[in-house]
């Protein structure tokens, strides 16, 4: 009988046995996008610890760990070409400890201006506003005046949606005029802003 028991008692560890079910993948992303990376294990609630490069994650905006029940996830929102590197995720327990990894891979982008900056002839106090396109969308620019920096403000209106860049003078002002560029990353785009005086009328 002791013999039996024995043996039935080591199958039912066996079948205990954490393993798992879904490893790492390496993957290839593009900056400024998003991804995640996935472990599926056979038993639920383990903890565990994700690493990149042997150094510890942590859960922040850019960067979300998640569990739930013999799923866990780490993804990233948005990448940079800094985030290469090798991605594992390993159990806390010091019986039956598993470790899995996968390469994380960011490309760095090519951007490129579509559609430059076109000159702009405009008279005093009307509005006038330059467009500039570039071949990604999530591309952060810079709008100068004059090699100044132009920020958002009463009389300056800049967005961006998709890969559509806006600046938008309300009031032109002769302060206004001169070199207005546009730049993403490592290109720009160029045009003039001519303020022409307002004419009087006698």
């Amino acid at each position: 009988m002791g013999d039996r028991s024995g043996r039935k008692l080591a199958a039912a560890k066996r079948q205990t046995q954490l393993l798992v079910v879904k490893g790492l993948e390496d993957v290839e992303v593009c900056e400024s996008e998003g991804c995640s990376f996935e472990v599926t294990l056979n038993l639920s609630y383990i903890d565990g610890t994700w690493t990149k490069d042997g150094v510890k994650l942590k859960s922040k905006p850019a960067c979300r760990i998640t569990a739930h029940r013999n799923k866990h996830t780490l993804t990233f929102t948005r990448v940079t070409v800094g985030d290469t590197g090798l991605i594992s995720f390993q159990t806390d327990g010091a019986q039956s400890c598993i470790h899995t990894s996968g390469q994380l891979i960011v490309i760095a982008r090519d951007i490129q201006i579509v559609k430059e900056l076109e000159d702009e002839e405009v008279t005093e106090r009307q509005s006038v506003t330059f467009l500039c396109e570039v071949n990604y969308e999530n591309v952060d620019g810079r709008w100068y005046r004059d090699n100044t920096r132009v920020k958002h403000g009463d009389n300056v209106k800049i967005s961006h949606e998709g890969k559509t860049h806006t600046m938008c003078f309300k009031s032109v002002r002769p302060a206004n005029a001169g070199e207005i560029k546009f730049t993403a990353d490592r290109v720009s785009s160029y045009a003039i802003l001519t303020v022409k005086g307002k004419q009087q009328l006698f």
